[in-house]
């Protein structure tokens, strides 16, 4: 590794010194400057009353070693809870459970259908080309069972004509290597494709002081002379994960769009031992194995007053655990367990604007789950299922802007699970424009939704329960949200109270018989407070600053039954669900360096649902936790490229976000990054545009954008030039976007 990150410095250095070849000109230095333009965006009917996180392209593409856990924990108010990189890694809004998160990736649901949650440590950001996060009721809009929210992942076409290439690699501590590759290519007028390749893998065997152990030193006689916390290496933490994604697209031009993702991942991963562990890994193998295969083909249809979008997709995901020992060279398994989810999806959307004003979605969408699971070690015999079962979604929106500052929507949502209609959820939305010139803007929703048991609560053996029931959840919060766009700066940010009650949850207790069971148990009343800040500006000699940041203070209380005369859980906060969480962001930059700076803080939580605080392992303490990296950026005539130094746990801190996992201390990265160009450098949209410069709806359109014959011609101006569009713009403000210079 050493040798690794000696050779990128040295060509770093080579690099910072070199100069272009010119001809028939004189070489000068080339700042880059992004320069600023004005673009007429509407308040959209399609996002009435909801509540929401945009994660931008910058979060998105800080670092390759990132996946969706470290975004998420980085740039929202969502609690991630993880043992590491590489590790499990589940999210939860609103102090609800991960399994109440639902994730769409491409409008297809991809939660595991066998456990209900998803690990994002599995989603490689730089796989993500937009990434939008629905809190509470705004969830319906898109799926239903998100009692916390729901998170959108989108794969899109390049952006940027002719044929491009990204390479990057990262080198780190604890022999960690990670690398990523991207070709892309678009024709300019009908089609465009993209292929990206990511792998990573390390040895992640750091070492912490285990402050669960405690080693005493004695004398001759047995007397206990001093103690201390032995120094331990992280046992069994390797990982090894390869994702391979490929998409084409193809537009007609004439309001017709064909789209087709394919995303493999294959992974093996060792899961860390406890720091209560006393094993040798040397003796005992705890290894887990994942390997997954997402599909799914688009096609939209957009005319004047309606649109349509068809989907299909597959997923496969086949999961492996073995947790063995060998001795004298025979092999006992503990655990042997194989499971193997299949999932199949279609879905059929439609937008009709019957009036200017009047916008209603109809959607219909399918679910066909197949869970196949074993486990053949001679401890588990018999601990298997093989089950599918259907699911079905309907649902209606309707929005309606009666005055030019004052929207509301309708929506009603019904399911079918396990062959059965339940009972329709209904929601309703609203908005009102307090201020134009802020773009403030006054929100609030009421909802019910409803979770499905996921297929291990129903069928897991042993104890598995057929007649669980749906987990209920009924929300309601309101909000505000504002934006403002000046000639040097912007400054946007929301704040939102919820109040959300859900009944029947579902949860794992012992029995009698010696293993754990589900039962519906619980009611539980999580309410709170979630903000959001980002704050941008210019200012002289080339220098840019930007800071993001979001609060959110979650109690989580549970308000279910006792299971005994003994059960202290009644009245105290959810495990592991903090009540204050909070990051900021910093960036600043000057020509071509950067500076980040990134500060994470979750408060105390607790490991059992008593609260109980006598004794060490009943909390985790609080941690605060800083990360910061520079960066230089390199520009010639036909090769852009870039160094990035990145420092995590700056402060060294020593922390644990589970019971007995130690999390790494201060380590280092260095990152290279390598983007031929082919062609001369045309005209470039800005990556922070979304992919449809259309501000009303999210359907294809047609963007141009006028350059200046010369540097000393006026300002560039964008219009944004709706193909057939469906989503009249009613209202409009100012907003800021860059276009590359020449």
């Amino acid at each position: 590794m050493k040798r690794v990150i000696l050779l990128l410095v040295l060509q770093a250095l080579l690099v910072g010194y070199a100069r272009p070849q010119t001809s028939g000109h004189q070489w000068r230095e080339r700042t880059d400057t992004l320069r600023t333009v004005r673009v007429n965006a509407s308040r959209r009917l399609r996002d009435t009353g909801l509540q929401t996180t945009t994660l931008d392209t910058l979060a998105l593409r800080e670092s390759i070693s990132l996946s969706m856990a470290d975004v998420l924990t980085q740039h929202s108010a969502l609690f991630v809870k993880s043992y590491g990189r590489a590790t499990e890694s589940t999210a939860e809004f609103r102090g609800t459970s991960p399994s109440h998160t639902q994730v769409l990736w491409n409008g297809m649901r991809i939660n595991s259908p066998m456990l209900g949650t998803m690990d994002f440590s599995f989603i490689p950001s730089y796989f993500i080309d937009g990434a939008r996060l629905y809190h509470g009721a705004s969830s319906l809009t898109q799926t239903g069972g998100g009692l916390g929210g729901a998170v959108e992942l989108r794969s899109e076409p390049p952006r940027r004509e002719g044929l491009m290439g990204q390479y990057i690699l990262g080198a780190g501590s604890f022999a960690t290597f990670d690398h990523f590759l991207r070709l892309a290519w678009q024709s300019g007028t009908h089609w465009s494709a993209s292929t990206r390749f990511a792998y990573g893998t390390s040895e992640n065997d750091f070492r912490y002081t285990n402050y669960d152990k405690k080693v005493d030193v004695r004398d001759d006689a047995g007397n206990i002379l001093r103690s201390y916390h032995p120094r331990e290496r992280n046992k069994s933490g390797y990982f090894d994960d390869l994702h391979l994604m490929q998409d084409c697209y193809y537009n007609d031009l004439r309001g017709n769009r064909w789209g087709a993702t394919l995303w493999l991942t294959t992974s093996t991963r060792g899961l860390p031992f406890l720091s209560v562990d006393y094993k040798e890994d040397s003796d005992f193998r705890n290894e887990q194995g994942l390997d997954a295969l997402r599909g799914i083909v688009s096609y939209s249809h957009t005319e004047t007053q309606w649109t349509a979008d068809i989907r299909a997709g597959y997923a496969h995901q086949g999961l492996t655990y073995d947790y063995y020992t060998t001795r004298a060279g025979t092999r006992t398994d503990i655990t042997h367990s194989r499971s193997y989810a299949n999932t199949a999806f279609a879905q059929a959307t439609a937008d009709i604007v019957p009036a200017a004003g009047w916008m209603l979605t109809a959607s219909l969408a399918t679910y066909y789950n197949h869970v196949r699971s074993w486990d053949r070690s001679p401890f588990h015999l018999g601990d298997n299922f093989d089950i599918g079962q259907w699911e079905g979604h309907a649902a209606v929106q309707l929005r309606w802007r009666p005055r030019e500052r004052f929207t509301i929507a309708a929506i009603m949502r019904d399911e079918m699970y396990r062959t059965r209609f339940q009972q329709p959820t209904p929601a309703l939305m609203a908005d009102y424009l307090l201020l134009r010139p802020w773009q403030l803007t006054l929100k609030a929703s009421i909802a019910s939704n409803r979770r499905h048991p996921s297929m291990d609560d129903l069928y897991y053996r042993p104890g598995g329960n057929p007649n669980l029931k749906s987990e209920r959840g009924f929300t309601y919060d309101a909000g505000l949200s504002w934006k403002r766009d000046a000639k040097s700066f912007s400054l946007s940010g929301n704040v939102a109270a919820f109040d959300s009650h859900i009944s029947d949850w579902i949860q794992w207790t012992p029995n009698t018989k010696g293993f754990w069971v589900p039962d519906n148990v619980k009611r539980v009343h999580a309410y709170g407070i979630e903000s959001a800040l980002k704050a941008e500006t210019a200012l002289p000699h080339h220098w840019r600053a930007a800071l993001t940041a979001n609060y959110a203070f979650t109690p989580s209380i549970n308000r279910g039954q006792r299971l005994s005369s003994d059960d202290a859980s009644y009245g105290k906060q959810l495990c592991y669900v903090p009540r204050h969480s909070a990051n900021l962001t910093a960036r600043l930059q000057w020509r071509q360096w950067e500076l980040t700076y990134h500060w994470i803080c979750y408060s105390e939580r607790f490991t059992t649902t008593s609260n109980e605080t006598r004794y060490i392992t009943g909390r985790l303490l609080p941690y605060y936790m800083n990360n910061v990296s520079l960066a230089r950026r390199f520009r010639w005539r036909m090769v852009d490229a870039s160094l990035r130094l990145a420092v995590n746990n700056l402060m060294d801190s020593e922390y644990v976000t589970v019971l007995s996992r130690p999390m790494p201390p201060r380590n280092y990265a260095i990152y290279f990054e390598i983007s031929p160009l082919w062609k001369p450098r045309t005209k470039q949209l800005h990556s922070s545009l979304p992919s449809s410069p259309c501000a009303a709806c999210r359907h294809a359109g047609m963007a141009r954008a006028q350059r200046p014959a010369s540097p000393r011609s006026p300002m560039p101006t964008h219009t944004a030039t709706p193909f057939r569009c469906a989503m009249p713009a009613t209202s409009s403000s100012s907003a800021t976007r860059a276009i590359s210079r020449p």
